[in-house]
């Protein structure tokens, strides 16, 4: 277990060195392990990371689904605790459970080896009759406060998930290290949801949160988690339009990028051929882009026939495209090839007919079509003269021979 002074001395140098203090939500170890190597500076073990493994959205967490607190501590001994070793993790603690004493289960927590707690899964998610009906029978956002300040009592590192500046100010004054504005479940992925408060919304709350915090303790961390901020991009947003000193994140860690590289990979595999084709086009249009800017004209030319072989291609369309003078153009061309264009052409569409006819099972007029030509006959005479034999020859001794030599 991490010392207290020392976490604290960490966050501090990460602040100073402006660097973002990085939080990972997680429910396994595997996900853990690789959130510390990716230099995550805390862990947070949650039981809503633990659901999201099981396919379902973090609002489970806030469900009869199961003992949370159980679920946390079975997570974070067995696999989380094991898998992390230079980095504090936390324990995601249901302080409204009536199942547990506190301050034993809070020494539970400490012996197990666990730096410090967080006040999740929370009523502060909780609004409407049946927010109101928990209130009403004591089950409230002050336990969690107590739960918050009796562990900062016991020498354990707290962090403080709030709602608004009422509870940032509870907060901070029961001894949180870290103030955490929560803007709502994450959004994005397939089982995220769907609507969430806006960034600038985000931003104009978290600074309320913020500052409420600060007027109890100012040297406390403030953080966000959750909301839109699903990304980067949008935590560089708040990081520009608040005080917030870094980013606890979960879903954003861990469900959607997996559900993304999952079913990324799963496509490579059953429609590789395709995705193979794609890169292909996709490096026949950046070596496009790469001749222009070059001012290699005479690659542009052979890049952009080979991607449109089957139109109609000619030397006037290719030199207005590239606003050059036909002759200089076919001066150019014929210095860099050694032939002419009309001869290179008739050569690569002959020689990629070669290709397809050895490769596949289409019909004379098919492949005529594919490498630029509608009227077969024509395609057959101009093969014959470049091969010595039609293209029905050429088909039958090639799968006979798949090492026929290329005239």
């Amino acid at each position: 277990m991490q010392d207290l002074k020392r976490i604290v001395h960490k966050l501090n140098q990460a602040v100073e060195q402006d660097k973002h203090i990085i939080g990972a939500a997680v429910g396994c170890g595997l996900f853990a392990k690789y959130a510390e190597t990716g230099g995550a500076d805390l862990i947070l073990v949650l039981n809503a990371g633990r659901f999201r493994l099981m396919g379902y959205s973090s609002t489970a967490s806030l469900l009869p689904f199961g003992n949370s607190n159980e679920m946390v501590m079975e997570t974070g001994i067995q696999e989380v605790l094991r898998n992390v070793s230079s980095i504090p993790c936390i324990f995601g603690l249901c302080a409204t459970d009536p199942g547990i004493v506190l301050d034993d289960y809070l020494d539970e927590i400490q012996d197990a080896g666990f730096a410090g707690i967080t006040n999740y899964p929370t009523v502060g998610l909780i609004d409407g009759v049946f927010g109101e009906a928990l209130q009403e029978a004591g089950i409230s956002f002050d336990m969690e406060v107590a739960a918050i300040r009796k562990a900062s009592e016991k020498g354990l590192f707290t962090i403080a998930f709030v709602f608004n500046e009422e509870q940032a100010a509870q907060m901070a004054a029961a001894g949180a290290h870290i103030i955490c504005a929560h803007l709502g479940f994450t959004k994005g992925g397939s089982s995220g949801v769907k609507l969430a408060i806006s960034l600038e919304e985000s931003a104009a709350l978290s600074d309320k949160i913020f500052k409420a915090a600060e007027t109890v303790n100012p040297d406390i961390f403030k953080l966000v988690y959750g909301g839109p901020v699903n990304s980067p991009e949008n935590a560089e947003y708040i990081y520009n339009h608040t005080e917030a000193m870094g980013y606890i994140g979960g879903s954003s860690f861990e469900r959607i990028p997996t559900e993304a590289s999952i079913i990324r990979v799963t496509e490579l595999f059953k429609k590789y051929q395709e995705v193979k084709s794609e890169n292909k086009q996709l490096r026949q249009q950046l070596d496009l882009h790469t001749a222009i800017k070059q001012a290699d004209y005479v690659r542009y030319i052979t890049s952009y026939v080979t991607m449109h072989l089957q139109e109609p291609i000619t030397f006037d369309h290719l030199s207005k495209e590239l606003h050059l003078n036909r002759n200089y153009l076919s001066q150019l061309f014929r210095k860099k090839m050694g032939i002419s264009f009309s001869e290179w052409l008739i050569q690569t569409r002959i020689g990629t007919a070669k290709d397809l006819l050895q490769k596949e099972h289409g019909n004379i007029q098919d492949i005529a079509r594919q490498v630029g030509y509608e009227d077969a006959s024509y395609f057959s005479r101009l093969f014959k003269k470049e091969t010595g034999m039609t293209p029905s020859e050429w088909k039958e001794i090639s799968h006979k021979n798949n090492n026929i030599p290329r005239s």
